[in-house]
């Protein structure tokens, strides 16, 4: 195991604060879900509801697999998300809608089909590699902006079938600018405020996710154009169709869940290998056993289908790291109507927040659990865990459907720049996490990357 106290970044409070959501709303979530399954913040004001935390696999696990049906995402995550999410998409759709669309988009995500993607996901690599090499020995590079860029150029190749679809720079900064202020979303959440009241960047967030939909939009017009079989998940999408019913989507559904994919699917995997990369310049000892199994399986060959399956090693450093830094912190639910979550009644009126960020450090559940240990994935000690107890991509019927496109193509970047360099960190930089709707380091992750 791995020490640093780089890796509890912050520390948390006493008492929650209205303030504090503004800088780091996960400074607010009890200190007792470290140490409990079931905490409760009462409302700070009489017109605020009860904020219900749950970090014990068992009563997840009644939440979001066993009786999903009684938990909706719930108004919060409705007025958090739908400023950056189209409604019309699978993360929102709820019911028979929600089971249909499922359905017909699960075909693009099977094993098989996203195995032929593997050379797409090297390739990316490869283009980060030659950049790199370009530069100076020894240089100090922005491993947050550097992901940002390489999972975008996996998107365009990966899911449209070619770079070019979208203005990339003018496409990142919208994102950027959307995914901020959520501390704002939440307080006037809490407080039952009008979607159409201003806050602090509003109108900044909204033109930016008006120019995303309309990007998304685009993309998906240009796409109908062309002549020809094509393989990527963009073809996949557009021969989708619920194989119960027959059903087709919209191009309003069609470029709903393309958007929701491109933004969702692309910050995700850039925050989970940001903060691998980052780790692993700490922790130069696992950054050798990712290098020594890269050579035993690939040689010097470009990863592909059959190589990255074989990396165990690497794909648990990925699942280590998004223990200690879960790119989604938390899942938002809400009853449909009063109810019990174990032996504790819950109101139809309160916030539930499955607390990952919390359960994934979690005192009674983990050894160490602020240490960096890649092997607490190996196959023996991951059998006996609880199912619910480590969430990155969710549980239950609505575990990320992108989950396994995600993790080859994290595993395949990885290998694919560790082979050629090795990184470090750069003395006296200590991460901070900001009020930012996924895990982003706040102020991007500098690393020293040495050709090997």
């Amino acid at each position: 195991m791995f020490h640093d106290p780089d890796f509890t970044p912050f520390q948390a409070r006493a008492r929650a604060s209205y303030r504090a959501v503004l800088h780091n709303y996960l400074e607010n979530w009890p200190p007792a879900a470290y140490r409990e399954g079931y905490c409760v913040i009462r409302g700070l004001w009489p017109v605020t509801p009860d904020a219900v935390f749950l970090s014990d696999p068992e009563l997840i696990e009644e939440v979001l697999v066993s009786r999903a049906e009684m938990f909706t995402h719930g108004r919060i995550f409705s007025r958090i998300m739908s400023a950056d999410f189209n409604e019309s998409s699978l993360i929102f759709a709820e019911g028979v809608d929600w089971r249909w669309q499922r359905r017909a988009l699960s075909p693009a995500f099977r094993h098989e089909n996203l195995l032929k993607l593997v050379p797409v996901f090297a390739q990316s690599a490869k283009a980060l590699t030659k950049e790199w090499r370009r530069s100076h020995s020894n240089d100090t590079i922005d491993a947050a902006q550097a992901m940002t860029r390489t999972t975008f150029d996996v998107i365009e190749r990966a899911v449209l079938g070619s770079d070019g679809y979208l203005e990339r720079e003018e496409f990142a900064a919208a994102l950027a600018r959307g995914l901020e202020n959520v501390g704002w979303r939440l307080i006037y959440a809490y407080f039952h405020l009008p979607r159409f009241f201003p806050y602090p960047g509003s109108t900044a967030v909204d033109a930016a996710m008006r120019h995303l939909g309309k990007e998304a939009s685009r993309a998906l017009a240009r796409r109908r154009d062309l002549q020809g079989e094509r393989h990527d998940i963009l073809e996949l999408l557009l021969s989708a169709r619920d194989p119960e019913t027959g059903r087709v989507m919209t191009d309003k559904e069609l470029a709903a869940n393309l958007y929701t994919f491109i933004v969702a699917g692309h910050e995700t995997a850039a925050i989970a290998l940001t903060w691998t990369l980052w780790l692993l310049a700490k922790d130069q000892a696992s950054q050798d056993r990712v290098r020594e199994e890269v050579s035993n399986f690939a040689g010097a060959r470009d990863i592909g289908a059959e190589e990255v399956e074989q990396l165990t090693f690497t794909r648990q450093v990925i699942q280590e790291a998004m223990r200690l830094f879960p790119p989604a912190p938390g899942i938002a639910r809400q009853a449909r109507e009063n109810t019990t979550i174990g032996p504790h009644q819950v109101s139809k009126s309160a916030s539930i927040t499955i607390a990952t960020w919390c359960l994934h450090r979690h005192e009674k559940l983990w050894t160490e659990p602020t240490a960096f240990d890649p092997d607490r994935f190996g196959s023996d000690k991951a059998k006996e865990r609880h199912r619910c107890a480590y969430l990155p991509f969710g549980a239950g019927p609505r575990i990320c459907i992108g989950m396994n496109f995600a993790m080859l193509e994290m595993t395949t970047i990885v290998a694919t720049l560790l082979r050629e360099f090795r990184l470090r960190s750069v003395p006296g930089h200590r991460p901070k996490i900001g009020s930012h709707l996924f895990l982003r380091p706040l102020g991007g992750m500098p690393l020293s990357i040495e050709p090997l």
